[in-house]
């Protein structure tokens, strides 16, 4: 299936957009997050626009921490700045 008209809502900004603008964070059964997995793979996922603005939204408000259930961690956060940059 073409990735470009999947559309998902961002998590910081609610916008709807393709999924291929969008970064994936998945949470799995076993609790392991997964930044940018394969569309088949299952768990719980949210999105944030491919953009520092909503990047940044999303950790300010610790909006994707509460989503995702888990306590703040600046490793995560510079992975997905990381992904900003490729």
């Amino acid at each position: 299936m073409d990735e470009s008209k999947i559309i998902r809502k961002c998590c910081a900004c609610n916008e709807k957009k393709g999924r291929d603008n969008l970064i994936k964070i998945t949470k799995d059964n076993n609790g392991e997050i997964r930044i940018m997995p394969e569309s088949t793979f299952c768990g719980r996922s949210y999105y944030i626009c491919k953009n520092s603005d909503c990047v940044e939204n999303a950790f300010k408000k610790g909006k994707i921490f509460k989503l995702l259930k888990i306590m703040p961690d600046d490793l995560f956060k510079e992975k997905i700045r990381a992904v900003l940059e490729s």
